[in-house]
């Protein structure tokens, strides 16, 4: 698996799934967390299915791979991501919703 999921006391790295589109939009559509990131807040769950397809479930069908969905340990429910890209400069990138930033 390309993938392993990681625990720590509060929280739970693991896959994004298809059932965590909603999740997904939530975090993505926020404009401020979205300020410097290489692309624009989603504005439907649409352009969110086609993010999830093109940057998460690409990912995962390759041989190794570092893009996380950050969820809670309490309900297991996405409230942000990490992402290690494996090509050169292997830059790092996570996000979280704004309302979980303290």
């Amino acid at each position: 698996m390309n993938i392993p999921t990681l625990e720590t006391e509060k929280l739970i790295l693991r896959k994004f799934t298809e059932e965590d589109i909603d999740a997904l939009f939530l975090i993505l559509k926020e404009e401020e967390a979205s300020t410097f990131l290489p692309w624009y807040p989603v504005k439907s769950i649409e352009e969110t299915r086609r993010f999830y397809e093109e940057r998460y479930a690409d990912k995962y069908r390759q041989p190794q791979a570092y893009a996380y969905a950050i969820c809670r340990k309490s309900d297991n429910f996405p409230i942000g991501y990490i992402q290690v890209d494996m090509e050169e400069p292997h830059d790092f990138g996570y996000g979280l919703r704004k309302e979980f930033w303290h």
